[in-house]
């Protein structure tokens, strides 16, 4: 069959498209894959599309020419993975195939629109949704034997803790995020000399941008995550779907999301031309993260969010590099209560596979 898969940021393109592209080849389709328009883009999606082994691959564009291009493709299968779902949508109706969803976010029912999800609590929040499972635990699987993807071992040192840090995909959040990390290494270090940090990023880092985190002492390096998070002992991340990925490779973890980043954070549609704006902005983006950590009972990672408890630990708002370097060496002294997050995370897993019982639905249409 000609399948079309949509998709937009880093994270849906890495973590949901690239096991379902895999399953989909082999099972011997035809895939056309679109890069919509999106507010959170590397700038290094299609580079990172172009390994996935597709028949043919489409943006990014602007929104307006991937709306009129839309009109000349013919699909007898459209599946969207992250993205507005009016392009999902439009490009169904005018193939006039059957479109399927897989979200982690509450949408409400629309006919002639499958929906899927990855967890049980989820589907709660998504109308008429299936369970399949996270697509992002398959992805992880995929990045021990990727060639792709370079693998990398901790030089072994007895007692040594080994922090791995995860400044995130977009570019304008790394670059402040720097000296802010700088900041907690230096806390980390004076805190428990021994420890041990290294900065994980996607092979699609360019070369000056990892030479400026090597010379500021927090040693990156480019490696997929399935392979750095089972080699580390702690992280310390940003919100995003890294959190879910920690959470499969049983890793524990704090999630921060300091107030002071808060103007890095991309606002789509007009909303986003405000939210440029010197004070209004900046209460704009504050009202809007508060209403979404409020709808989401209170907390910011995705495992706190479908257990509907803190299993991951969290901290947002006012926080300093002090404040992260001395929760994390906390934390560490914590043996038993690390032990039981890497037991609760490995529990809320799940099963893998959900990028085979996705294309069992899609043929099924």
């Amino acid at each position: 069959m000609r399948i079309t898969v949509l998709t937009n940021g880093p994270g849906e393109l890495w973590g949901w498209v690239r096991p379902v592209a895999m399953e989909l080849r082999k099972r011997g389709h035809s895939i056309s894959l679109w890069l919509l328009p999106c507010q959170f883009a590397s700038g290094h999606e299609r580079d990172a599309a172009s390994l996935m082994g597709v028949d043919k691959l489409e943006g990014p564009a602007s929104a307006s020419r991937i709306w009129q291009d839309i009109s000349y493709e013919k699909a007898d299968r459209v599946i969207q993975l992250g993205g507005d779902l009016m392009y999902g949508l439009r490009m169904s109706k005018k193939s006039k195939a059957p479109l399927t969803c897989y979200t982690y976010w509450p949408r409400k029912e629309i006919e002639g629109v499958k929906f899927l999800t990855a967890y049980p609590s989820q589907a709660k929040r998504v109308s008429t949704a299936s369970v399949i499972g996270d697509l992002v635990k398959d992805a992880l699987a995929m990045d021990v034997s990727s060639p792709a993807v370079s693998s990398w071992n901790w030089p072994k040192q007895k007692d040594s803790p080994r922090i791995l840090f995860l400044p995130g995909s977009r570019p304008a959040i790394r670059n402040a995020a720097l000296n802010w990390l700088v900041e907690v290494h230096e806390g980390l270090k004076a805190r428990m000399p021994e420890v041990r940090v290294r900065s994980l990023f996607s092979q699609f880092m360019p070369e000056i941008e990892f030479k400026q985190w090597q010379k500021a002492g927090l040693n990156p390096v480019k490696c997929g995550a399935g392979v750095a998070m089972r080699a580390a002992d702690y992280a310390l991340t940003q919100p995003g779907t890294n959190t879910f990925e920690l959470m499969h490779c049983g890793l524990p973890a704090l999630v921060v999301a300091p107030e002071k980043f808060l103007r890095f954070v991309p606002v789509a549609g007009v909303l986003g031309y405000v939210a440029r704006l010197p004070i209004i902005g900046l209460k704009l983006r504050r009202y809007g993260a508060e209403r979404i950590i409020r709808r989401w009972g209170g907390f910011i990672s995705l495992p706190n969010r479908i257990a509907g408890h803190m299993v991951m630990n969290e901290k947002y708002g006012d926080i300093t590099p002090e404040d992260a370097a001395e929760e994390i060496c906390a934390q560490l002294k914590n043996t038993e209560a690390l032990k039981k997050t890497r037991e609760d995370f490995l529990k809320l897993s799940g099963e893998a596979g959900a990028a085979s019982r996705l294309c069992d639905i899609v043929e099924s249409k």
